[in-house]
Formats: structure tokens, C-alpha cells, sequence
């Protein structure tokens, strides 16, 4: 992946993309080689997805570039939480998830009965079954995951990393219940951000923070059905495998239902460039 010493040479570098592709064909950047991963199947070529490297570099780039630039490239970015705070706002030529991040968006496009069929051997017995283990999976995955982005954007203001992923999901998820221990976590990150707020002060900031799956991390749902297939059903996926999986299972039609893709449509149309392979 080029490494981009600021965000004048990501925009040089598509801009000579675009134009030596064709006049036809536009420039998909989006934030780093996870998310080329996920379009580098659904696009016309493969070099029109750009990764920037980083968040940072992209917003900066599209700050910075010409109303020329914009007719070539379109810039897609994670919300990440800065949209409900009022810092980040779409426009034409940079689209938002509409969840979380991009992995969050992929799990609202109904890939929990796709993913589960292939891993769990129950699922196979009807498709009654199927759809009951995904729906209890894709459940128990949001209630694991929404208290942990509570803390993800409690923390965010503070620019202190809590480590979430490193945290034993065990030891606070209550499989009879199927509840996390919201207090218990809560506690435990503490430590992490003790220079910046007392427990009880901590506790009021978690406790402001929304509570709709929305919140949901795409990492944490990731890890959480992870957990859960194990745990409930003995299949044993990494989080980095399953991604591998939710990757490999986007067909045509489901990206046609996610709101990115046509809002890049939209671009494609006024700019008369064409990124994505299929599709008006």
C-alpha cells in the first residue's frame, strides 16, 4: 500500500489514477486496505480503490481538493461515532457509513443467516433453523457489542485507547441473562482513563452515551459472533476468518442494498465516471 507523506500526494497520486485509467473511469478512496478488500471485488478495477492510510489523511485530502479532483475521486470514510457528535458531515463526493464503520454497515445487510450456514452444522437442519441461530447470534452479538461502544465513544474525546478488543467477553457476558455486565465493564476501563475523570465521573459519561444498536462497533459484532459461535455451538472462527468470510459472501445484490453503494451511484451520475462494475 503507498504511504502518503501528506494529503497533497494522496490526491496527486489519484489524480494520475484516474487519468491514467481513462476519462470513464473514477477513484474510490477510501480509509486503508480493509476497506479495498471489501470493494476490490465490485469495482471495474481493482486500482481505482485507493486506500489513504488512515482516517486523518483522507478527511484532509478531501478538505484540500479541487472541485476538478472531486469530479474523478469519491472519498468513503467510517461515521465512527463523529457524526452523532456533530463533527463530520457527508457531501456529495465523501459518503459515510451509515453505521458505526464499514463492518457494521456489511452486518445490516443480512449476512448472519449467510454465515451461519456455513459454520454451524444445526443451521443446516431447515431453514426455521437457520434463521432462529442467526437471530439469536446476531442478538446476543448487538447486546455484547453496544455496551462496548458506549465506552468506545465515552473515550473518544480523551484520545486514550481502552483496548477493547483485548477484553475476555466471558467475563462479563452472562449467557443465561444474555446481558453485559455494563457496571463491571465500566469499572475495569477506569483505570485506563483514571488521569482524566474520577470512577463516578467515568460512570456519568458512559452513562450519557446512546443506546441504540447503532452504537455497535464493527470489530466488536465481528469478535462477539465469534464468541458466540464458539461458545454456544463449538465452532471455533477467529474474528479475522469470519471477516474473511462476511468479505467473501457480499454478492452483487446485497451491495445494491447498502446505502454507500448508491450513494456512489449518485457520484457516478452527476461526474460521469463509473467505479463499481454492475449496476446503472
Amino acid at each position: 500500500m503507498p504511504h502518503y507523506v501528506n494529503a497533497e500526494a494522496l490526491l496527486l497520486d489519484a489524480e494520475l489514477r484516474a487519468d491514467g485509467l481513462g476519462h470513464s473511469k473514477g477513484i474510490l478512496v477510501v480509509e486503508g486496505p480493509d476497506d479495498k478488500r471489501v470493494f476490490a471485488r465490485h469495482v471495474r478495477d481493482p486500482a481505482q480503490v485507493l486506500p489513504a492510510g488512515g482516517r486523518k489523511l483522507l478527511l484532509s485530502a478531501h478538505q484540500k481538493a479541487s472541485d476538478q479532483q472531486r469530479s474523478k475521486m469519491i472519498f468513503v470514510t467510517d461515521c465512527d461515532y463523529e457524526v452523532r457528535r456533530g463533527n463530520l458531515k457527508g457531501a456529495p463526493d465523501l459518503v459515510i457509513t451509515t453505521l458505526t464503520d464499514m463492518e457494521s454497515d456489511l452486518f445490516s445487510l443480512g449476512l448472519s443467516e449467510v454465515i451461519v450456514l456455513q459454520l454451524v452444522p444445526q443451521a443446516l437442519e431447515s431453514l426455521e433453523a437457520c434463521r432462529r441461530i442467526a437471530k439469536r447470534i446476531k442478538s446476543d452479538a448487538e447486546a455484547i457489542s453496544l455496551p462496548l461502544g458506549r465506552l468506545r465513544m465515552a473515550s473518544q474525546p480523551l484520545g486514550v485507547p481502552l483496548s477493547l478488543g483485548e477484553i475476555r467477553l466471558n467475563r462479563y457476558w452472562d449467557p443465561k441473562s444474555r446481558v453485559m455486565d455494563l457496571a463491571k465493564l465500566v469499572r475495569s476501563m477506569h483505570t485506563k482513563i483514571s488521569d482524566f475523570a474520577t470512577l463516578a465521573e467515568w460512570e456519568e459519561i458512559v452513562h450519557r452515551m446512546p443506546q441504540d444498536s447503532g452504537m455497535c462497533h464493527g470489530k466488536d459484532l465481528v469478535r462477539a459472533f465469534s464468541f458466540l459461535l464458539k461458545s454456544n455451538y463449538g465452532v471455533d472462527v477467529t474474528p479475522e476468518e469470519l471477516t474473511r468470510l462476511i468479505r467473501s459472501t457480499l454478492d452483487a445484490e446485497r451491495m445494491d442494498n447498502w446505502d454507500v453503494i448508491r450513494r456512489i451511484r449518485v457520484w457516478q451520475g452527476v461526474n460521469q465516471r463509473i467505479v463499481l462494475a454492475y449496476g446503472p
